[in-house]
């Protein structure tokens, strides 16, 4: 991988970076998200009825809210209670040091209150009704140490005397910049998922993407682990400042022994490709004539497009089953890169092939 100092920085502003995105997608599936409540908080194991809970999404925020936060919530129940005796479990994503998280935090917590009591309220439970808890876990990732409160009480002027009255609480505070990776997780999927976290604000971020592909690629049999790989390498080509079009040829060529194809992956991807072909071909590092090369590329456009299309058809069948040989034909007639990768975006977050088809159709 490249090692210039100082490391080049991207200059493109082809994309906005998608870091609330990735979060939030990526722990709103309950199984990966249990495997960082377990590995985080182990104690959870014996207080919580893991194999109950439900990813809440954003159903109890406001339109104003929504605006400025991006939050993960979960409401999992008691062992050995009923369905009313839960415990909300909320994960406030950062990506710089904001002193004032935990005035967010206790925001989130105030609307989840407000809800879960008028609940209560309704079903006539109030007279022994007890607001549930909340578990704050903040994950932060970024360029510096999140050296700012995760201590509530600290965002308060001290009142010598009333210092029982203040109000107080502490988050979980899950700092991945303070994390060495050889600490992070046995699990290969949750291990590769935070160590995206960190990379993508590494300036080795090239080296780190190559090592989380051979950790992953063993398990690409799997299709959940092709998917997830995919996922990963398309969050930190569209988010890394420090992933410049060298570093991602580079990464590129250390993938060379993989059929999935990065060119489906994102416009930039495509971008950088033709712009590589092109200072190749005037470096002499293309082979021959000048009609030759075009041809050449061509092919190779025609090649990306056909593998992309292999590569759509078996994530259209690993999350939906038998794919309808009407739908193939209408997928073999894409020949639009561009096309291929918004295609491709939304077999991986479709609710159902309806809805697919229904975005290829129009």
């Amino acid at each position: 991988m490249s090692t210039d100092k100082p490391h080049a920085v991207r200059q493109d502003c082809l994309m906005q970076p998608q870091h609330d995105p990735f979060f939030r997608s990526t722990f709103s599936e309950p199984a990966l998200f249990r495997k960082l409540l377990v590995w985080l908080v182990p104690m959870v194991t014996e207080l919580l009825d893991l194999d109950r809970m439900e990813c809440e999404k954003d159903s109890f925020i406001d339109d104003q809210l929504k605006a400025h936060y991006s939050d993960v919530l979960y409401k999992i129940p008691l062992q050995g209670t009923d369905e009313n005796i839960v415990v909300f479990v909320l994960l406030e994503h950062k990506t710089s040091p904001d002193r004032w998280t935990m005035f967010q935090v206790l925001r989130y917590i105030v609307q989840i209150w407000m809800r879960e009591y008028k609940v209560a309220k309704d079903e006539d439970r109030l007279a022994d009704y007890m607001l549930p808890p909340v578990l704050p876990i903040i994950v932060y990732h970024g360029e510096r140490k999140f050296n700012v409160p995760i201590r509530f009480g600290k965002l308060i002027r001290p009142l010598k005397g009333f210092e029982e009255s203040m109000l107080d609480f502490e988050g979980i505070l899950l700092d991945l910049t303070q994390i060495d990776i050889n600490d992070l997780p046995e699990d290969v999927e949750l291990n590769c998922v935070l160590a995206v976290l960190q990379a993508v604000f590494r300036r080795d971020v090239a080296d780190r993407i190559v090592r989380i592909y051979r950790k992953l690629k063993p398990k690409f049999d799997d299709e959940k682990y092709r998917d997830r790989w995919v996922k990963l390498l398309r969050y930190l080509l569209t988010s890394s400042k420090y992933m410049t079009q060298k570093e991602f040829l580079e990464v590129k060529n250390q993938m060379s022994d993989t059929d999935i194809d990065v060119i489906t992956i994102s416009p930039l991807c495509r971008e950088w490709l033709a712009t590589g072909f092109a200072q190749g071909r005037e470096e002499g590092e293309t082979i021959g004539f000048e009609k030759g090369i075009e041809k050449g590329i061509e092919k190779g456009i025609e090649k990306g497009i056909e593998k992309g299309i292999e590569t759509l058809l078996r994530i259209i069948s690993k999350r939906f089953g038998d794919v309808p040989s009407s739908l193939r034909d209408k997928l073999h007639a894409v020949r639009d890169l561009d096309v291929l990768g918004r295609l491709t975006d939304v077999s991986l977050d479709c609710e159902s092939l309806n809805v697919f088809e229904a975005t290829l159709n129009q």
